[in-house]
């Protein structure tokens, strides 16, 4: 009984720094998609975010994220691609209120075919990177502008017209994030 009580006491006197250090944000933006072996006719949709993030001092963050980069377009046919990432995210603070970063991680993106693209979704291993500028509103709010890349090369899963998904996404876009 003893050791649960100073357990659930710890966790009440620890709850409060580490959701400290906690972020929440969105971002919505310019996607433009590329993709081998096909000719898209249109690759510029609207793409968005939802992210989660952990400060673990003024110079590193981790992120998580999911991603809809929006619909592209080869004739009648179209692809929907979404995905989910994992970031390291370094910052250089100019003062309080503004500060540069970069960014580097994992992300597993989602194509679903739709028109006459045959085959499965393709599930694509991609490495993201990005940079960009976050201003600072009030200590709990910012916001950011930022450039993202997705590269992601799979031969061994050929996803829809049996293709190789190999291609590139970017994401620019301006988002809000709100600290707890």
């Amino acid at each position: 009984m003893k050791k649960t009580a100073i357990a659930v006491l710890l966790c009440v006197v620890a709850a409060p720094a580490v959701a400290s250090d906690m972020y929440v944000g969105v971002r919505v933006g310019q996607a433009n998609t590329s993709l081998d072996n096909i000719t898209l006719d249109s690759s510029n949709p609207t793409g968005w975010g939802a992210f989660i993030g952990h400060d673990f001092n003024p110079n590193f963050a981790v992120e998580a994220e999911y991603l809809n980069l929006g619909e592209i377009k080869s004739g009648s046919n179209s692809v929907k691609s979404t995905g989910f990432s994992v970031t390291g995210i370094g910052s250089i603070p100019f003062n309080e209120q503004f500060s540069l970063f970069g960014k580097l991680g994992y992300a597993v993106i989602t194509g679903k075919p739709g028109g006459s693209f045959t085959g499965s979704d393709a599930n694509n291993r991609a490495v993201t990177y990005g940079f960009g500028g976050q201003f600072n509103i009030t200590p709990a709010v910012g916001v950011r502008l930022g450039w993202d890349k997705y590269k992601f090369n799979d031969n061994t899963n050929p996803g829809f017209n049996g293709y190789g998904t190999n291609g590139n996404a970017t994401l620019i876009s301006i988002g809000g994030l709100f600290k707890f």
